[in-house]
């Protein structure tokens, strides 16, 4: 009982025509902290989205399956006997549930489908607190660490890639990064669906810069720390005093730059080539 009373937002309730009212997240931004840690832990143990769509819809909406009619006939859908209760001190009220009515319902959560749709992030880690969440005025050094981490966890899919990419985005009381973060399997989950939310978003503001790579990033052979220094070096035209200036700079300021300079050169390229 208590962690539906501490996941549900509403309580179900009777209307006069007989009908129910349901009332559950309708997007990552609606959900609580408390929602968004149980979401983010059915996604780290079920690969089918329709279960995982089917466990929000009862836990999110407060109600609990007593039991189930088996289907005898094509005809006869399978249904579900379920139970809520309008007030803590008030008796059970039954309802029953069609399978097509559940998989009506669990379109709403349709939002949790794309891996970089989740535009929000779990406020705080084992007593850390998370950065900026797109990283507006998050210093540009650190970016690049985070990126590094986060193209190593997603080719490699080492958990220590992942808690080495969170130390770069939660920052402890003293607003410095940890040195080491153990994450349970949800906050690895919540970690990378943040980032790849993030460069989703850089994607769509840079897109000189950004250009996606149709090739599965497992076949790609990555040089990470050379990206990283080719980076560095547009900004600071070779003048190496200027990187650690270059280091600290808001994250925006520099990827603007970034940007503007891959476009001068996409231009650049498009009129010479051709002659």
């Amino acid at each position: 009982m208590r962690i539906l009373r501490t996941l549900r937002t509403h309580r179900p309730t009777f209307l006069a025509d007989g009908s129910i009212d349901l009332y559950a997240p309708t997007s990552w931004s609606k959900m609580t902290q408390t929602q968004l840690r149980y979401v983010l832990m059915l996604l780290s143990m079920f690969d089918n989205l329709a279960t995982v769509k089917t466990y929000m819809l009862i836990r999110l909406s407060g109600i609990h399956i007593e039991g189930y009619t088996v289907r005898t006939s094509h005809d006869e859908p399978q249904s579900y006997r379920c139970w809520f209760r309008p007030a803590w001190w008030k008796p059970r009220r039954w309802f029953t549930l069609q399978v097509w009515q559940v998989q009506s319902f669990i379109r709403q959560f349709d939002f949790i489908d794309p891996f970089d749709g989740m535009d929000v992030r779990l406020e705080r880690i084992h007593g850390c607190r998370a950065v900026d969440d797109i990283l507006d005025h998050y210093p540009f050094g650190d970016y690049l660490m985070a990126e590094q981490y986060y193209q190593l966890a997603v080719s490699s899919g080492k958990p220590e890639m992942i808690e080495r990419l969170a130390t770069f985005l939660y920052v402890k009381r003293n607003g410095k990064h940890p040195k080491q973060l153990s994450l349970s399997p949800a906050e690895q989950m919540g970690t990378l669906r943040w980032f790849a939310h993030v460069k989703s978003v850089f994607a769509e503001r840079w897109p000189h810069f950004f250009r996606r790579v149709d090739a599965d990033i497992e076949e790609l052979d990555i040089d990470l720390m050379g990206a990283m220094d080719a980076q560095i070096r547009a900004l600071t035209e070779g003048d190496i005093t200027k990187e650690e200036t270059i280091k600290a700079l808001p994250c925006w300021r520099a990827l603007t730059e970034l940007n503007e300079k891959a476009r001068e050169a996409k231009e650049f390229h498009e009129k010479y080539d051709k002659k």
